[in-house]
């Protein structure tokens, strides 16, 4: 599975780098650092981050509370703001653009990482698939235990049906979500996933073979229904 993709805002060179030690020992994959505006929306628009870090003091005309509303506005990403200030005026004037999170500085190793799944946590209130997962940046983001797995949709071979549940199938393992077929293709694009079968959904990106009485993704054999064969025969023919 990929890692989860950050993206620091601080333009305290030590903090910066501590910042991102903390988070590269726990598994996440640090983008890049920017110490002004521009420069992290370049590193955004370059590297397409799943969460930001973002100092609310940084070098420039315009601060980080600038750069949330572009944020916000530009890239919908969840983002926690840091910040050695925590006085009212300034957790105000924070809390205008609704951050996903709080850092207050000093932190310790511990507070980043809750910090960081809360606003994931948070984010996916907003972007739900089901009450612990959620779509970001063509990817989902499904929990195990106190981690959100960033799984892209490409490596997604199959999904299928489990009474109220579902098993979504990828090249290297299986994840088991608390939703139905149904609930989860409403949430996903219709270009690429297909209900091929009352018990399944294909990812047509991995389609192999197809004909009247089943479908190959890859090297997995799934059964197909007649009308979907005939639907999806249509839709090939479009692509």
């Amino acid at each position: 599975m990929s890692k989860i993709k950050l993206v620091i805002v601080e333009d305290e060179a030590i903090i910066a780098e501590d910042l991102s030690d903390i988070l590269q020992t726990n598994g996440y994959e640090v983008c890049g650092i920017a110490r002004t505006f521009t420069k992290a929306i370049d590193l955004l628009d370059r590297h397409q981050p799943d969460i930001i870090l973002l100092d609310i003091q940084i070098k420039g005309e315009k601060d980080g509370v600038d750069l949330a509303h572009k944020i916000k506005d530009a890239y919908h990403l969840p983002y926690v703001f840091i910040s050695s200030h925590s006085d009212s005026s300034t957790v105000k004037r924070a809390s205008s653009v609704n951050p996903y999170g709080y850092l207050v500085k000093p932190f310790d190793d511990d507070d980043v990482l809750v910090a960081i799944e809360i606003a994931l946590s948070n984010f996916a209130k907003e972007n739900a698939l089901s009450e612990d997962n959620f779509i970001l940046n063509n990817c989902l983001f499904i929990r195990q235990k106190n981690l959100s797995v960033k799984v892209p949709m490409n490596e997604i071979l199959f999904i299928k049906a489990d009474g109220n549940y579902s098993v979504i199938y990828t090249r290297k393992k299986k994840f088991t979500l608390r939703s139905t077929l149904k609930e989860i293709l409403s949430k996903l694009p219709s270009a690429i996933f297909y209900r091929s079968h009352k018990s399944y959904v294909i990812n047509l990106q991995n389609l192999t073979a197809v004909n009247s009485e089943c479908i190959y993704v890859e090297e997995e054999k799934l059964p197909i229904g007649r009308s979907q064969f005939h639907e999806l025969t249509e839709k090939l023919n479009k692509l």
